[in-house]
């Protein structure tokens, strides 16, 4: 699996926010997260706060220091909003991955690869940061998707 090396700025992310005791938990219930909040009817009311930095939508994972994950579906916004909950991604460099496929398949796939076999024999130390998934505009079932993984990185 390749990946390349992007830089991004400091950045504000707004949307709706779930938490979970673990990360295992995080993955079990995350695609469950995603329908409810398509459902929901609040993904354009979201989009229209967008500045378009990242364009599209985040799925931010959150790390906590007592085994929780949070995880954040948002845009990165400069709007402040009661509505919504807030994150910043913290600036600095990034490993990107391409996982390619339908979602949700597509990335649990792409993340066992990454943290099984690439990231034990990379030289980059892994960030104690959020790291996010960012979902572009197409067909998120289809066999050609590109989810772009970010794992922020020293």
């Amino acid at each position: 699996m390749e990946y390349r090396i992007e830089t991004l700025p400091t950045l504000s992310v707004i949307g709706e926010k779930k938490a979970y005791a673990t990360g295992q938990k995080a993955q079990e219930n995350i695609f469950m997260f995603w329908m409810a909040f398509d459902e929901s009817g609040k993904k354009e009311q979201l989009i229209q706060l967008g500045n378009n930095q990242l364009p599209g939508l985040l799925g931010v994972c959150e790390p906590h220091d007592n085994g929780e994950m949070h995880y954040l579906i948002g845009v990165t916004s400069e709007a402040s909003d009661a509505n919504w909950n807030q994150i910043a991604l913290v600036g600095g460099r990034y490993l990107v991955f391409d996982a390619v496929g339908p979602v949700p398949e597509s990335i649990k796939k792409a993340m066992q690869t990454i943290n099984r076999d690439i990231l034990p024999n990379l030289e980059y130390e892994i960030r104690h940061a959020p790291f996010f998934e960012f979902y572009k505009d197409g067909q998120i079932r289809e066999d050609d998707y590109v989810t772009e993984i970010w794992l922020p990185i020293v």
